[in-house]
Parts: C-alpha cells; sequence; structure tokens
C-alpha cells in the first residue's frame, strides 16, 4: 500500500454540504498519480462556492482533497503556521509527495519532505518571475523572492518534470537532470487537417476572426494588446473582429476596446463548455495567445491541434511552439500588429496550418504517456532501492 500526496496551492471549490468540486483535469492527474501508488489524495486550498454547475464532483470519483487555509497573501499570514503544521502532518503520513510549483504550499511540503528524506518529485509549470511582474506592485516586490526561491527548491530536487522543452529548465535548472514533460494532454485529435480548405480560400477583403481563449480579467493574458493593433489593423482597412472566449469581468478590456475606437468588433462569449470551444476555433482565421506570462499553454496547443493559424508572444514555452514568423516581442504592440499582417496571407496561412497541425500531434495523450511512465519508473526504483 503505498500514498501519494499531490500538492499544489489549486484552488479547489465545496459546496454548503461539503461536497468538493474541481474540472476533468483533477481527475486525469487523479489517474496519472494512481501509477505511482494505490490511494491518492490533494492537498490544496479549497473555497466554498454556490454555483458548481460548471464543476466536477471530486468526491463521487474517489477524490479527496486534504483542505489548507491560505496564506499566500499578507492579509492571510495569521494562517500561516496553522497551515504549515497541517501541511507537514500531510506529508508525514504519505509515502510519496508530488508537488506542483511554484507553490506557496508546495514549497513547504518539499522542504519538510527534504528534510525527513521522504520521496518526492517536483513539477514545474510556470515561471513566478513572469507571473508576478504582471500583478502590481505588490507582485513585482515579491517577484525576485519567489524566483530565487524557485530556484533554490528546484536545484536541490532529485526528480523534476518541466512542462516546456527548454525555457523553463533554463532558468530554474536541477543539479540532478529532470525531464521535459507537458501536462498539456490532448485526447481524440482530429485525424484531418479541416483548417487548409478554409485557408485556401481566405480573402484579405473579407471579415477576419480573431480568437484567444484565457479569462478576460487577468492583465497578463495581453488581450489588450491585440485590441490596441486592431484599431491599426482597422485603420488600414482590415475588417478584423476578436472573440475573446473566457470567464471574468470584462469591464477593463470593454472599456480598452471604447477607448480605441473598436468596441462593436470585440465579443465576450463569456466561459464555455470545453467541448464547444473547438467550434469557435475552427471558424477562426488567427488564434492570438498575446500573453505577459504563461508556462505551455493549452489554449495555444489545442487551436494548433485542428490546424489554427497562430501568432504568440515570445514568452515562456510559446516560441516552442510556433514558426518563429509568428512570434512577436512580448508588449511590443508594433510588432504584434506587423506579424499579424505577415501571417494574414494565404499561403502563410496553409503553411502555418499545416506546421501547428503535425506539431499539436506531440502532445497527444500516448506519445506524452510513455515518456511520463518511463520517468516515473526511474523514481519509483530510486525509492525501492532505499
Amino acid at each position: 500500500m503505498r500514498k501519494v500526496l499531490f500538492v499544489h496551492d489549486g484552488p479547489r471549490w465545496k459546496d454548503s454540504k461539503g461536497n468538493q468540486y474541481g474540472s476533468k483535469a483533477d481527475l486525469d492527474m487523479y489517474a496519472r498519480y494512481m501509477y505511482l501508488g494505490n490511494q491518492v489524495e490533494f492537498a490544496m486550498r479549497v473555497f466554498k462556492t454556490d454555483d458548481t454547475s460548471k464543476l466536477i464532483n471530486l468526491n463521487e470519483n474517489g477524490l479527496y482533497v486534504k483542505e489548507i487555509a491560505p496564506f499566500n497573501r499578507p492579509a492571510l499570514l495569521k494562517n500561516y503556521f496553522k497551515s504549515k503544521q497541517e501541511i507537514i502532518r500531510q506529508v508525514e503520513e504519505a509515502d510519496v509527495i508530488v508537488v506542483r510549483l511554484p507553490s506557496t504550499i508546495g514549497s513547504v511540503a518539499v522542504a519538510h519532505a527534504k528534510k525527513i528524506n521522504k520521496p518526492y518529485l517536483v513539477e514545474v509549470v510556470v515561471c513566478p518571475w513572469d507571473t508576478l511582474r504582471n500583478h502590481g506592485s505588490l507582485g513585482k516586490l515579491y517577484a525576485p523572492f519567489s524566483r530565487n526561491k524557485l530556484r533554490k527548491l528546484v536545484a536541490d530536487a532529485p526528480y523534476v518534470i518541466y512542462v516546456t522543452k527548454k525555457f523553463l529548465q533554463g532558468r530554474y535548472p536541477t543539479k540532478y537532470g529532470g525531464v521535459g514533460i507537458s501536462d498539456v494532454v490532448l485526447t481524440n485529435l482530429p485525424t484531418q487537417n479541416n483548417k487548409e480548405a478554409r485557408y485556401a480560400d481566405f480573402d484579405i477583403k473579407k471579415p477576419i476572426t480573431f480568437t484567444s481563449l484565457g479569462a478576460v480579467n487577468l492583465p497578463h493574458k495581453g488581450h489588450h494588446y491585440v485590441i490596441e493593433a486592431m484599431a491599426t489593423l482597422v485603420k488600414e482597412g482590415y475588417d478584423v473582429h476578436y472573440n475573446i472566449v473566457g470567464g471574468g469581468d470584462t469591464a477593463r478590456l470593454t472599456n480598452i476596446a471604447q477607448q480605441f475606437g473598436v468596441a462593436d468588433r470585440v465579443n465576450f462569449p463569456g466561459k464555455i463548455p470545453h467541448e464547444e470551444i473547438f467550434s469557435i476555433l475552427e471558424n477562426t482565421d488567427l488564434y492570438l495567445q498575446p500573453s505577459d506570462a504563461e508556462g505551455l499553454p493549452r489554449a495555444l496547443i489545442e487551436a494548433m491541434s485542428v490546424g489554427c493559424a497562430c501568432v504568440g508572444s515570445d514568452v515562456a514555452g510559446i516560441p516552442e511552439l510556433l514558426d518563429d514568423s509568428a512570434v512577436f516581442k512580448k508588449g511590443n504592440v508594433n510588432d504584434l500588429t506587423d506579424k499579424i499582417k505577415k501571417v494574414l496571407n494565404r499561403d502563410v496561412l496553409v503553411s502555418h496550418s499545416k506546421r501547428n497541425f503535425e506539431l499539436a500531434k506531440e502532445y497527444e495523450f500516448n506519445a506524452l504517456e510513455v515518456k511520463r511512465r518511463e520517468y516515473y519508473d526511474k523514481f519509483l526504483q530510486s525509492i525501492n532501492e532505499k
């Protein structure tokens, strides 16, 4: 009997009856970590919610989350010592620890696992420097501390999985060697690229549809750069329209769109069921990932998997996915505008569509699962040899 504890900030949610909720991704991770043991539990922050309509009941699927009170903001530091003791208790009760970093809860778990020589594996999914630098003055102050903390935690970790091929490995190297395995796993990939026919008939004089997927209330997603670029494109005669698909308050982006005179060209479909996203992508001319901070964006890979031509910023793992001609300098609206104009060409669109469709196959479930289990086997062998 081997108990596995997965640790991350989360959060996840619970209703008034105490039932815990999450997403399909939680169930996928649950199944993944069962390879490491006979029992799997999560340790995360869990918040109350009244709206569970778009969530999955985790408890009904055998997954239970050990609730950790948050302490990741100054006003919540009062929870630190109590939460730390709970994390320590959970680490000591488990046989194997899997920690997703960066994470305040995860940092405590790694430190204690190392202290008591408990087997642990680290997953590095995003650069906190990039993320926090885009979260106000407090985030900018905390960014160097968070970056240095992650560097130390990863450097000392004997087993590390990075979601990128090169980027995170370069910023947060481990002394022991790690492996790059994306946490973006695609299933039921299309067997045929239907976008090629759409691009073969592309007419620059007709309406052009842009799409981005991601929470609309997060400034680091970079949607405002596209809106600003649209103002220039419209003046130059392009009939462009922009779908920003995701949950959150649209007020900030609506105001920006009004300022640049393109409010009637920006559409907010809201948060929609995942299966409906692919219908939107099928009717998209150009997918845009203009982020200031990312790990390896699932949304971009999903767009590529249906053959979308894409343009993205030079952040984190994005340049590992796109052709150099489709990558713009982060935050540079002029460069973004220029890259969009160059891609909006019939031959270029067809070429990028073919390339992206083929590259997305690298993220198919079976291909990644073989690589992941090979690394898990290496990790488990080190445990058995102790």
